[in-house]
């Protein structure tokens, strides 16, 4: 799977602490390797399509993807599969509201 980072996550993973960059970097290795059905069914991810929500500036449906056990990263998909890296948050809640 291709993936394209938006200014918004990578600053956001560089101002992270050490942990949360490290599961961001593996997040990352992990999603390289899978196809989209993988992505879809990959129980450590828990990708999950989040109702209601798109992405501003391209309309796209957004997506909420597992980096960590309190981190989420918010996505969405482009032909090809691309899957884009939109937005980081390192307080799941915070990860839903729009």
């Amino acid at each position: 799977m291709r993936i394209e980072i938006r200014p918004a996550f990578d600053d956001a993973v560089m101002a992270a602490e050490l942990p949360i960059r490290k599961a961001a970097a593996k997040m990352l290795q992990l999603i390289q390797q899978l196809d989209l059905i993988q992505l879809w069914s990959h129980p450590g991810l828990n990708f999950e399509k989040l109702r209601g929500m798109i992405e501003p500036s391209t309309g796209q449906q957004l997506y909420s993807l597992r980096v960590s056990g309190s981190a989420r990263a918010i996505t969405c998909l482009l032909n090809g599969p691309t899957i884009v890296l939109v937005s980081l948050h390192v307080q799941h809640d915070k990860a839903y509201r729009k």
